[in-house]
């Protein structure tokens, strides 16, 4: 046969390593991918094209070339599956893609699966696996029991080599002087709670540096009486906290306490009260261990956890 006659191969409109890219980005997010959000859908650009027509032989070709690459690998299958979810109609030429997709998920063994599930994929996913998808307690990104991506302890130690890292300057103060308001104040120590015991990988980024994160509350504590401030701070963080729990603000502030404020300030009933409540709440609600690690409490704050349960009083 001649070279003229062999069946030529099926040309690609977009490659394997593309789609690939492309299933970890629409799973796992521009940072945790390392694809630029800008060229996100350029990867897969090309083969939208196939999608604007009304030839029925443009979207067989389109899911041919989805299958095809689906066979090169796991991220392959992700990136297949998240195709037809954005671009794509749940039909019978998809449905496997769909499924493919879900139990390559499954096999990624992902930790905190259930709140990076869609609403639309959980009951297909519950009929494939026999089961509802893993939840660990892990708020944040996609965390991984094997090699697919990052595991919760890499989060864990970037904070907590991030928190070592830290360069604070105290704030002046003037005992005697009455501090003005500190409802903004009270607000930033929820943000500065979660970037310091949670680590800049877990929060948003427009609360990734703490001198932006704690502006509020130094300027209410420049000048003025250091026990008076904390206290007025405890007050309206406990005031707000009569609504919603506020652990994250009650750990912010004593952090505060202990890196801004006069150092005669730390170790006292006062930054105890905020300690343990905090501390109580991150327990009750199963965050220690589990959204953050406890190694990034400071000596004080693990004697304050040493003695959780005998502290209640500090909570009426």
């Amino acid at each position: 046969m001649g070279f003229w006659n062999r069946k030529s191969l099926p040309v690609g409109r977009i490659t394997s390593e593309a789609l690939a890219k492309f299933g970890r980005y629409e799973f796992l997010g521009a940072e945790q991918s390392g694809v630029d959000p800008s060229n996100a859908y350029s990867l897969i650009s090309s083969l939208n094209e196939l999608i604007y027509t009304s030839s029925p032989t443009d979207r067989a070709q389109l899911i041919q070339e989805l299958h095809r690459h689906a066979e090169k690998g796991e991220w392959e299958k992700v990136g297949a599956w998240k195709y037809v979810r954005e671009f794509l109609s749940e039909e019978r030429d998809t449905r496997d893609l769909i499924d493919d997709g879900l139990l390559t998920i499954q096999r990624m063994r992902v930790t905190n699966l259930s709140i990076h599930l869609a609403p639309i994929d959980l009951p297909r996913y519950i009929e494939l696996t026999g089961g509802p998808p893993p939840n660990d307690g892990f708020f944040g990104p996609p965390v991984f029991d094997s090699n697919f991506g990052p595991t919760r302890q890499y989060y864990f130690d970037h904070a907590i080599s991030t928190a070592a890292a830290r360069v604070v300057q105290r704030v002046p103060s003037s005992p005697g002087v009455e501090p003005g308001p500190v409802e903004e104040a009270a607000k930033s120590m929820w943000d500065f709670g979660l970037l310091i015991f949670r680590g800049p990988l877990v929060v948003g980024p427009d609360i990734r540096f703490e001198p932006s994160v704690v502006r509020r509350a130094v300027e209410a504590a420049t000048g003025v009486d250091h026990a008076r401030f904390i206290e007025r701070l405890t007050e309206q963080i406990v005031e707000e906290a009569a609504e919603y729990p506020h652990p994250w603000s009650f750990m912010g502030a004593g952090r505060f306490l202990e890196d801004y404020l006069e150092p005669d300030l730390a170790e006292t009933p006062s930054h105890a009260r905020l300690v343990d409540t905090g501390l109580h709440g991150l327990a009750k609600s199963g965050a220690l261990g589990v959204a953050m690690s406890v190694e990034i409490l400071s000596p004080f704050e693990r004697e304050r956890l040493a003695l959780l349960d005998t502290n209640e009083h500090y909570l009426e």
